[in-house]
């Protein structure tokens, strides 16, 4: 596999990696449970053979000397997996206390920048049989969503342990020399302020767009009325804010997601609202223990990350990530209220379109000469400081199990770094129908992160209680079965001028004259036009299709089946659902390239994957990560979070009258 060498980091991307110091690493990642004991040697091999398939993890960050060009990423010629998987072990009693330190010692330190940036530690002598790894990558590789690309990669939808697959050779160019670097930075670096001038044209001709439409553009006046009147003067520090001293901490819980759901339902707010006000809330009790006077500030302000990802310019820009502010009162005790107080206020800077014009001020500094961005860059942290007083990101997983060489992943815990002033930072995570929130601190500014983690569960529960919400049992999903039996066999034979069907019971089989049974409709071949009909009406009858999807506003899914002439498909074909909300608008055949240009989101398959998916034998999601079906357009992070609305989706495939055979 030859390789092409050479890509810029885009604009956000240069400010992680520049931003970065010895006391402020800009580690993402997780820490995750498993059940069982996890094979060392095993994990390495299945990580050694799948990384090609995410191939900035063979990538490391090369400068021109003098910083007279941009920071590129290029192959490691000398990459080697076995220098990104650590083995570590707990000493007994192997308690989730002594994980918990030991993620706060790992993630405390920046990563080596002569290889790529991500590590993997498995941690063994945990206690109950179970195995922890820790993943770490650098923030400039990847965005909150981005980062469980490699997680995708390595992980399946079922217990069944996965085959080792044979990896194409690795045949990277080597790293340009010093004088390659100065030579061709000029070249490199107008090539890439031309792509940044038409990223911000865009956006240009987008706020254009926003101010010419009546509503938008008083939402937008609204918005930016609401930010300079609540930034007239700086916020004043809280107790959880100062300067960092390089020792971090972790401290994580976490919450049933139906009950979090059930406590948002009948109020307009989200999922992260709720979130956010358990975390507002949780701080205020942390502050009140430590004897605040709220006179001076009383709210706290939470920066929020928006994702702007456009996936065809992944290429270009690398992460594309955007902020919004949050403010939440200190003064309101009832819980309800104060999570209306978040929700209108989340919801008015989120519909006021802000973010574009932050992404746009990000997007800036990377027209600057090159020697100019890291002072430009290190200069931000401080700018943060005096407009919020932390940050909360989210991350939404698959709501069903994935499984690590057959270990089912039990718990995972995001985090995110620390602003150098912020003093603490939020990850909330789902996963199987829990959500989870990790707290990282710099311990010099907050001793025992712990003291704001309990408050997190009180929160919770007084929520929960305000709402009205009982406890309630995690949802079970359950697994397909790898190979489920088939229930009723077709099989046409003559026999005395009679065609005799064949059905499969608990008793035997069964054998009844063709003038007995009903004349068949007709059947529909997949992938048609007619068939697509047929899958919109199924999946607009369906309330389990409806309930998993509502959350889907991402667009137009398209399926294309590729040319099978023994099957039937002398070319490929294609069909494409329109889904918002638990609903299909519309479905039709189309070409391919009408598919490419309209559809949010591209799966491609051979006759026999696509089999497999429609007869319920296999998952798509996990045909995705196992590369039996293609991902040709979107990203599989984002589609993640909807494992349980993939399902459904199989299921009403099914409904559809299938064909064995084209014609």
């Amino acid at each position: 596999m030859s390789v092409k060498n050479e890509r810029i980091l885009g604009p956000v991307d240069s400010a992680f990696f520049y931003v970065e110091t010895q006391k402020n690493p800009m580690n993402i990642g997780a820490v995750t449970i498993f059940e069982g004991i996890m094979p060392f040697d095993e994990l390495v091999k299945l990580v050694d053979s799948r990384i090609h398939r995410a191939p900035i993890y063979q990538q490391k960050i090369i400068q021109t000397p003098l910083n007279l060009g941009q920071p590129m990423w290029v192959y490691d010629p000398d990459f080697y997996v076995g220098n990104h998987i650590f083995r570590l072990r707990l000493e007994a009693p192997g308690s989730d206390e002594q994980l918990r330190q030991l993620a706060g010692r790992l993630v405390s330190s920046p990563l080596n920048r002569d290889k790529p940036l991500w590590e993997m530690h498995v941690i063994e002598g945990l206690s109950d049989n179970r195995t922890a790894i820790f993943f770490k990558v650098h923030h400039c590789m990847v965005d909150g969503l981005a980062a469980v690309e490699l997680l995708t990669l390595l992980f399946d939808l079922t217990p069944d342990k996965p085959d080792i697959e044979p990896k194409p050779l690795y045949d990277a160019p080597p790293v340009p020399e010093k004088t390659q670097l100065v030579a061709g930075a000029l070249r490199r670096d107008v090539s890439q302020g031309f792509k940044v001038l038409r990223k911000v044209g865009g956006e240009l001709a987008f706020i254009g767009s926003l101010l010419s439409d009546k509503e938008k553009r008083r939402k937008t006046f609204l918005g930016m009325a609401n930010l300079l009147n609540d930034n007239m003067r700086p916020i004043r520090r809280l107790p959880i804010n100062g300067k960092n001293s390089g020792r971090q901490a972790l401290a994580w819980t976490e919450f049933s997601l139906a009950e979090v759901r059930a406590i948002k339902s009948g109020r307009n707010a989200s999922v992260n609202d709720v979130m956010l006000t358990i975390l507002s809330t949780a701080i205020m009790y942390y502050l009140q223990d430590i004897g605040t006077d709220f006179e001076a500030q009383n709210f706290l302000r939470v920066l929020v990350p928006v994702s702007m990802r456009v996936e065809e310019e992944k290429e270009d820009f690398g992460n594309r990530i955007s902020v919004i502010t949050v403010d939440i009162p200190f003064n309101i005790k009832n819980p309800l209220e104060r999570l209306d107080a978040v929700a209108n206020y989340s919801k008015f800077m989120k519909e006021s379109s802000l973010s574009v014009g932050l992404d746009l001020i990000l997007t800036l500094p990377s027209l600057l000469p090159s020697p100019t961005q890291p002072l430009v860059w290190s200069i931000a942290p401080v700018a943060f400081s005096v407009i919020a007083h932390t940050w909360c990101t989210n991350v939404s997983g698959p709501q069903i199990p994935v499984y690590l060489l057959g270990h089912e992943l039990k718990h995972s815990f995001g985090y995110f770094p620390i602003n150098p002033t912020f003093g603490m930072a939020c990850v909330i995570m789902s996963y199987n129908q829990r959500i989870s929130m990790t707290l990282v601190a710099d311990s010099g500014i907050i001793p025992d992160i712990r003291d704001i983690q309990k408050h997190l569960d009180r929160a919770f529960l007084e929520l929960r209680s305000a709402a009205k919400v009982q406890p309630i049992e995690p949802i079970v999903i359950e697994r397909i079965p790898k190979n489920p039996p088939e229930q009723v066999v077709n099989t046409p034979q003559p026999i005395s001028g009679l065609v005799i069907e064949t059905r499969e019971n608990g008793n035997g089989t069964t054998s009844q004259p063709v003038e007995d049974i009903p004349t068949a409709p007709k059947r529909l071949v997949l992938f048609s036009d007619d068939w697509a009909k047929a899958y919109m009406q199924v999946l607009n009858d369906s309330k389990a299709y409806h309930d998993a999807s509502t959350g889907w506003t991402a667009g137009a899914l398209a399926m294309i089946m590729k040319a099978s002439p023994a099957n039937g498909y002398p070319k490929d074909c294609a069909v494409i659902l329109d889904l918002h909300k638990g609903k299909c608008k519309d479905a039709r055949a189309l070409t391919i390239d009408e598919a490419m240009h309209e559809a949010s989101y591209v799966i491609e398959g051979n006759y026999g994957s696509w089999m497999k998916v429609l007869s319920g034998q296999a998952q798509p999601l996990g045909m995705i990560m196992r590369g039996q079906l293609r991902l040709k357009k979107g990203g599989l992070p984002g589609l993640l979070p909807y494992t349980k609305s993939a399902q459904e989706l199989i299921k009403c495939a099914q409904d559809i009258d299938k064909v064995t055979t084209v014609g």
